[in-house]
């Protein structure tokens, strides 16, 4: 095969014979349904989550990180639209309808849905850090935990992002067949071995995959060695609490994430060797039924945080119940019984723990920790200067 690719597959004697209604059946289902629901669930979720967290934000380091967090995967979601939108143009219009905003989201959309989660990956590593550095590092939680050290972190991670899946826009671009479709012609940096093998797949599985997994296992097993060590404390049974939570949702998040961030990596490798990528995706092509899944999988990440909260964060659920029977929420005064997603809250004997190397003089703000798909509880941190 050429370096490039110029073929228009769009008026192929095969496409003309082709059956299409199993492929516009799988689009309705899979695309439309199950995307269309999960990205207004996801919204919907993601909105609520900044109307709860949003007024705290400025008050805690780890309620900043939820709340861009919260807005990271919204732009995952809106950048995933194209997915069901193809499955109806599909039913209207049939494959002709669906193919052109399949092709365009492919080479364009999809890739800036990449890039914001991995803003949202590299937001959930922070939410961890800022939980770590609270719980297993007391002494350095009033130089780190801050709301300023959130906001340029996340800030250099998202220039981060951007940087590194910058190339990816230059592997194809468009041109238009002679029935007006559009079709999608390989650049010669697809066939470039070297950068295919450092980049897009060495680089994209350590930076997406495996740094991120390493790094929230890492410290996920010292907050649990930490909280375990305190469980003889005066706060035993509050500890003995926040610990169960937070394994239950520590193996929450891992599964989540290892099943939805999974495909991304592979989808590269299918690119790879399946050039070009959207005619073997395209119906009939030998990826037909893989088409969706990646994209299916970064909506159900992006949206997960939600039912984190409420599966996890008691004190969560409180103030959603307030806002949708209109109530006054009411924040309980005891927030260690109200452990979350991904971590539980500070509890006493981190506080007392804190108290002793900063001398007890910082007023810590009860935070919802986070979950490495998104938003959760917050730790005990230091207010920002």
């Amino acid at each position: 095969m050429d370096s490039t690719t110029n073929g228009d597959f769009t008026t192929t004697p095969a496409t003309a014979t082709l059956n299409p209604r199993p492929c516009l059946l799988y689009y309705l289902i899979i695309a439309t349904l199950v995307g269309g629901i999960t990205i207004v669930i996801g919204l919907l979720g993601n909105a609520l989550s900044l109307k709860i967290l949003g007024k705290q934000r400025k008050k805690s380091s780890t309620i900043q990180a939820l709340c861009l967090l919260a807005v990271a995967d919204s732009f995952v979601l809106v950048a995933c639209l194209p997915v069901p939108v193809a499955g109806v143009l599909g039913m209207i219009y049939g494959l002709k309808g669906s193919h052109s905003v399949g092709v365009l989201a492919s080479v364009y959309t999809f890739e800036v849905a990449r890039i914001f989660n991995q803003v949202s990956t590299l937001l959930t590593v922070i939410l961890m850090w800022q939980r770590y550095v609270a719980v297993c590092l007391p002494h350095k939680a009033k130089r780190l935990c801050t709301v300023r050290m959130v906001n340029i972190a996340s800030g250099c991670s998202s220039m981060a992002a951007c940087a590194f899946y910058l190339p990816n826009f230059f592997l194809y671009s468009l041109k238009t067949s002679s029935n007006g479709g559009l079709y999608p012609v390989s650049h010669s940096l697809v066939h470039n071995a070297y950068f295919q093998t450092f980049h897009s797949l060495v680089l994209t599985y350590l930076v997406s995959y495996i740094i991120p997994v390493t790094s929230l296992l890492y410290m996920s097993v010292g907050i649990l060695k930490s909280l375990k060590s305190n469980s003889n404390s005066a706060t035993a049974a509050s500890s003995q609490n926040a610990r169960k939570d937070l394994t239950k949702s520590s193996i929450a998040i891992v599964i989540i994430f290892i099943i939805c961030q999974s495909l991304q990596p592979t989808k590269r490798v299918l690119m790879w060797v399946y050039d070009p990528f959207t005619r073997n995706v395209a119906c009939g092509g030998e990826l037909q039924y893989f088409a969706f899944m990646p994209h299916i999988a970064l909506m159900l990440n992006s949206s997960a945080n939600f039912s984190v909260y409420i599966l996890f964060a008691r004190g969560f659920r409180r103030k959603l119940m307030a806002i949708l029977t209109n109530r006054n929420a009411v924040a309980p005064s005891d927030f260690s019984s109200s452990t979350n997603a991904g971590t539980s809250v500070g509890t006493a004997s981190e506080v007392s723990n804190r108290s002793k190397h900063i001398g007890g003089k910082n007023e810590f703000n009860s935070a919802m920790v986070m979950t490495l798909t998104g938003p959760t509880a917050d730790v005990a941190a230091p207010n920002s200067s």
